[in-house]
């Protein structure tokens, strides 16, 4: 049997490219215009991969950002791309950095990945700066009491972790965040999903070829259809 995580496959790459979340780029641009990040900014990404948001940042606004991944394959080529990156093996859950470092912390369809969500929101307050922006991109469930059910399967995917939204504002509050804006961005996900379909025939082909049929595909993507799944910005502050 092969490996559950799906963001190691290469067929999650090919179907999502470097960014591996819908809508590349597009809500990290938003993000970034909507807190005036800038160059001289220290900024972490949460869950970096293959480095695609690092790169992105670096190359269109000059923000040289620090990394931090739990999966050394994915290290492995994010260091081959950024050779002078800060990139760092470790989960959110306990970062390895000193309190107060940075004015922007990215995590972009990561914090669904979490084993623990509690503990990666205080850890990501805890590094950053009085005022500094936590800024995530992420699924939810628009009907969250499907959601016990999809969190048994073994996939290693965001979205088996989707959020239900006013419970993940309520442990940012509770964090010590204040919560600046929620967006809904369906639209994105629901032209991932249009993509699948063309690639791949059914969600449940995709779901058994990004996990090397770790899971059975079908009995997944039944479970995953009954959350309603949505996608949004949320953007807290400090």
């Amino acid at each position: 049997m092969g490996s559950c995580n799906a963001y190691e496959s290469s067929s999650m790459q090919n179907l999502l490219g470097e960014t591996l979340r819908p809508g590349g780029f597009k809500l990290t641009e938003i993000a970034l215009k909507y807190c005036g990040i800038s160059e001289t900014d220290k900024v972490l990404d949460l869950g970096c991969g293959r480095g695609a948001t690092l790169r992105y940042l670096s190359e269109n606004h000059g923000i040289s950002a620090a990394g931090i991944d739990p999966s050394e394959m994915l290290l492995a080529d994010a260091r081959t791309e950024l050779p002078e990156a800060e990139l760092v093996l470790g989960r959110a859950e306990a970062l390895p950095f000193e309190s107060n470092r940075f004015d922007c912390v990215f995590a972009e369809c990561t914090l669904s990945l979490m084993e623990s969500t509690d503990e990666a929101i205080n850890q990501t307050h805890r590094v950053l700066k009085p005022n500094g922006w936590f800024i995530i991109s992420d699924v939810y469930a628009k009907n969250p009491q499907a959601l016990p059910e999809l969190r048994e399967s073994a996939v290693n995917s965001c979205m088996r972790g989707m959020h239900e939204l006013p419970v993940l504002e309520e442990k940012l509050r509770g964090a010590g965040f204040s919560v600046a804006l929620t967006e809904d961005y369906s639209e994105f996900l629901k032209e991932l999903l249009v993509k699948i379909g063309f690639s791949y025939g059914s969600m449940s082909s995709f779901w058994n070829l990004s996990t090397d049929n770790c899971v059975d595909g079908g009995d997944f993507d039944f479970k995953l259809k009954q959350c309603k799944p949505g996608y949004f910005l949320l953007i807290a502050r400090k």
